[in-house]
């Protein structure tokens, strides 16, 4: 099958596959967050430099970015390089620096997929690391695709979420609670008016507040690289591994996590519509933490407004009443902690009192144990008044007939005659007959035949 068929085939495909994701009006992620993993162990399973796997990973980059597109997605991140890489070797970093500038360079000069969707890219995070080539790579496919107002490609190079944070509070506090919170001091505010023209394009909620009053979630939104983004809906990590890894956490706190084992290079169409349908699954209690949490932000902020203007209001009282809670407490504690000790008396008495329980304990242990060491008596079995073979056994007559009870006393008088004849002869029998005999008599009167 032609190449150019095969891609035109596909197309249709995922168009359709778009149809039914949002048919019903289901929702679509509007901001999807990727990282990247498992380039390095896709080079080592096909014997491969490792990279040639980073090559892969970024053909894969190209393809979700526009599986995104036409699903519906607005708006994607991926972690491309963390500020924790560059302590890999020197010679891996090298590379990955020549790699990102000639990929930087190819996106902005052969790509055709940012110019017909209108995608807007932004290379997020602390440049100042990175050489100056791969700087001027990225200011260069910056300014190239400023004016494109329709998605936004988040592209998270020499970056950490903790970095990221630092430099929102930093520029947040430069800002000296005067200026407006439109402004921005980043690495992407080099490409002149990429936040505001993100802002228009995606729709973005996070409108400018003033911060005269108090800064607010919505205004450290607005000093953080992704400004002018929607929060993260989705975040997708391959090649298996559970964990963030420093990457957009002020913006996934509400976000819908899904690691899955396939390799990025690896990672497939299906694979995006299956998260794309699991996200639709959890998005009515996705949309009730968000409704939650900006109900708790506005609630506060009232609250620090409210002191701020100086009234007592519901902050000074709640404020005050909590200080009151935790010193009872403290005290309950300290009292319950540091208590007088009893008067003599009475601690003599409890001592006696423990004396005598721990006495009766020991005589309870010491008569079980007697009972238990204690012999068992067994009663002695009848003697067999039955005459005859010890291996045979007579039935017994039955007691209410009275011939057989004459009967058998009738047989039983000349036998016990001759019992008593044998025992006065075993009786008169000398000491020194010889055992044998003497056994044979002593068999004969208790009527046993040897």
């Amino acid at each position: 099958m032609p190449h150019w068929l095969w891609e035109r085939l596909g197309g249709w495909a995922r168009r359709a596959a778009a149809a039914v994701l949002v048919a019903g009006g289901r929702p679509v992620p509007r901001h999807i967050a990727f990282i990247m993993d498992g380039n390095r162990r896709f080079a080592e399973a096909r014997s491969l430099r490792k990279v040639e796997g980073h090559a892969f990973g970024y053909r894969r980059l190209i393809d979700a970015l526009e599986w995104c597109l036409e699903l519906g997605v607005r708006c994607v991140s991926v972690y491309a390089f963390s500020i924790d890489n560059y302590r890999r070797s020197g010679e891996e970093v090298a590379t990955l620096m020549q790699l990102a500038q000639e990929k930087l360079a190819h996106m902005l000069q052969e790509c055709d997929v940012l110019t017909r969707h209108g995608v807007q890219v932004r290379v997020i995070g602390d440049l100042s690391l990175a050489p100056r080539e791969v700087q001027a790579a990225a200011a260069a496919v910056m300014a190239a695709t400023a004016h494109h107002d329709r998605a936004v490609l988040n592209l998270c190079f020499s970056y950490t979420a903790s970095e990221e944070l630092l430099h929102a509070l930093d520029s947040l506090a430069a800002s000296g609670s005067s200026g407006s919170s439109g402004s921005n001091t980043g690495p992407h505010a080099a490409a002149g008016s990429n936040v505001a023209a993100a802002s228009a394009a995606l729709g973005s909620s996070g409108s400018s507040t003033d911060m005269g009053s108090s800064p607010s979630a919505a205004d450290l939104d607005q000093h953080l690289y992704t400004a002018g983004c929607p929060p993260v809906d989705l975040l997708v990590r391959t090649s298996g591994e559970t964990r963030l890894s420093d990457f957009l956490l002020w913006q996934s706190r509400h976000a819908l996590l899904i690691f899955t084992p396939v390799l990025w290079p690896d990672f497939g169409f299906a694979d995006l519509v299956a998260a794309i349908m699991q996200f639709q699954r959890h998005s009515a209690h996705l949309q009730r933490l968000r409704c939650a949490a900006a109900q708790h932000q506005a609630s506060a902020a009232a609250l620090v407004a409210a002191a701020a203007a100086g009234a007592p209001g519901q902050l000074q009282q709640q404020t005050q009443q909590r200080e009151h809670q935790h010193e009872q407490g403290c005290q309950e504690k300290q009292q319950g902690r540091h208590q007088p000790p009893p008067p003599p008396q009475q601690q003599q008495q409890w001592d006696q009192q423990r004396d005598q329980q721990q006495q009766r304990n020991q005589q309870q242990q010491r008569e079980q144990q007697r009972q238990r060491l204690r012999p068992v008596k067994v009663a002695p079995l009848p003697e067999q008044r039955q005459q005859g073979s010890p291996c045979s056994i007579a039935s017994p007559a039955s007691p209410s007939s009275p011939s057989s009870r004459s009967e058998a006393s009738a047989e039983e008088a000349p036998a016990a005659a001759a019992a008593a004849e044998a025992a006065q002869q075993a009786a008169s029998l000398p000491a020194a007959l010889p055992l044998r005999k003497r056994h044979a008599v002593e068999a004969a009167a208790a009527g046993v035949v040897l």
